[in-house]
């Protein structure tokens, strides 16, 4: 709603205010009438006769009953149109000037011969205007509609009889302005007391407002408090369970691990026997004449290196999670040349080509970081060994909160449907067809989780292989640290 039609809602609203207190005002005085006009009647019944005084008084109580009916029906039901305000406003306006005129009958044309009646009469017209002004006085100009057809017949009359009447009538004459004057002061008070009484009834009910809107906020803030109660008593639940679990998970893992390293490290003295009794017997001069006894014997010492190495890198795989983590800023490109150095003495006939990129740097132990570059690039050296020039491709970069490495080669590949298998323990692609026991990438994915960091592989067969792994730029949370504490990876 805009200011005009708030405005214009607030002087409809006085308006009618008005109208009701002037017709609230209204119905005392005309009782009053009845016995004033009685009066007035009987002191004019001298002079003028019966007839005339009681025709005037039956007038004047005819008036009087419509006005009251009138005042009455306003006030029986509410008219908050402004047309039916200005309506019912004209009617009491224009009931307030007959009204008037009535009345000054009595002081015109039935006015007493003798000086004493009168006089009574000229009192009676005073008291009438100063009573009608307080019943005239909530509506503007309605003192006016009542005074000057009360009064001015009266002093006008005054005047035209002579003489020391002159000087009453024109006393009356300067009465009626000041009358005028006070009623218009009276009814600027008036109004100002109703503008009032809306503007605090809106200020009531803008605050009764705000305080069922307070109210409400407040309920709601109850139940979110609530909320926050509850939600937090389930959190407390489950962290109260997960830490449950986690103690249960770094049990079991520590257990298995040193399942692990007990089986593993137990199955070498068994192998070391089996290896010394065949290398007795094949050393054995009855067997140089038996090939085929001497080819058995052989392949039993080879199963037997192969079962070992597997030991070794079962013992590497374990040792790799039961280690404590020592964290230092590292440089990536120092520890990427070791790596390739050793690689290199692994297979001093191979003939490749390796690029390092600018590197950036990180933050981690070192001595793993070092064991994920080396078998990287033992892995992208191995499957590039029967391709026509060999070559690989190590870069590095920084993408928002982590740094990431990728080594590139253009040896066999294999399906990238089946990339996330070759992070799985004893897991190969190729058979063995390629040197290997399936563990170097399990420990890589191993390590790099361990640092908060991820593990990839992309390729397609017979168009090279890109693996790769990220690190995190900052240290780790206090809810990777205890996800690390409950699988038993210690973080300094």
């Amino acid at each position: 709603m805009s200011d005009q039609q708030t405005a214009e809602q607030l002087r409809t609203r006085i308006a009618a205010e008005q109208v009701k207190l002037m017709s609230q005002f209204t119905t005392s005085p005309l009782f009053g009438s009845i016995i004033v006009g009685a009066m007035l009647a009987w002191l004019c019944m001298a002079d003028h006769g019966a007839l005339a005084a009681f025709g005037w008084y039956a007038l004047l109580m005819l008036v009087t009953l419509i006005r009251w009916r009138v005042a009455c029906a306003y006030l029986a039901q509410p008219h908050p149109g402004a047309f039916s305000v200005r309506r019912w406003r004209m009617t009491m306006l224009s009931l307030a000037a007959i009204a008037g005129a009535v009345w000054s009958i009595s002081g015109t044309l039935l006015l007493p011969t003798d000086p004493q009646r009168e006089v009574i009469v000229a009192v009676f017209f005073i008291g009438a205007t100063a009573s009608g002004m307080g019943s005239q006085a909530p509506v503007p100009y309605a003192y006016a509609c009542l005074l000057i057809p009360f009064m001015l017949p009266f002093a006008i009359n005054q005047i035209l009889m002579g003489s020391e009447r002159v000087v009453l009538g024109l006393a009356l004459l300067l009465y009626i302005p000041i009358m005028l004057v006070i009623a218009r002061r009276q009814t600027a008070s008036f109004e100002r007391q109703i503008r009032l009484a809306f503007e605090n009834e809106s200020l009531i009910e803008a605050l009764r407002h705000e305080r069922d809107r307070t109210s409400q906020v407040n309920e709601e803030l109850q139940a979110q408090i609530e909320e926050q109660r509850t939600a937090t008593r389930h959190i407390r639940a489950l962290n109260r369970k997960l830490q449950s679990q986690t103690v249960e998970l770094r049990a079991a893992n520590k257990d298995l691990e040193g399942f692990s390293y007990s089986v593993s490290h137990d199955l070498r003295g068994p192998l070391r026997a089996i290896d010394g009794f065949s290398s007795l017997l094949q050393g054995r001069g009855q067997l140089q004449g038996d090939a085929e006894a001497r080819h058995y014997l052989t392949r039993i010492r080879e199963n037997i290196a192969r079962m070992a190495a597997l030991i070794d890198d079962l013992l590497a795989f374990a040792r790799c999670g039961r280690e404590t983590l020592r964290r230092e800023d590292l440089n990536m490109e120092a520890l990427a040349q070791e790596a390739l150095q050793q690689v290199r003495a692994t297979y001093p006939g191979a003939e490749f080509e390796v690029a390092i990129k600018p590197l950036p740097e990180a933050r981690g132990d070192a001595a793993l970081i070092r064991q994920v570059w080396l078998n990287f690039l033992d892995n992208a050296v191995k499957y590039t060994t029967r391709v026509a020039q060999p070559r690989v491709v190590i870069s590095g970069r920084e993408e928002q909160d982590k740094v990431v490495f990728e080594i590139s080669d253009n040896g066999v590949g294999f399906d990238s449907r089946n990339g996330d298998a070759l992070f799985l323990v004893f897991h190969r692609l190729h058979g063995t067809e390629y040197p290997g026991a399936g563990v170097g990438l399990a420990i890589v994915q191993r390590i790099v989780s361990r640092h908060g960091g991820d593990v990839w592989a992309r390729s397609e067969p017979g168009q090279g292989s890109t693996f790769g792994f990220s690190l995190p730029l900052h240290e780790l949370t206090a809810s990777d640290a205890q996800i690390n504490a409950a699988t038993g990876d210690g973080v300094e």
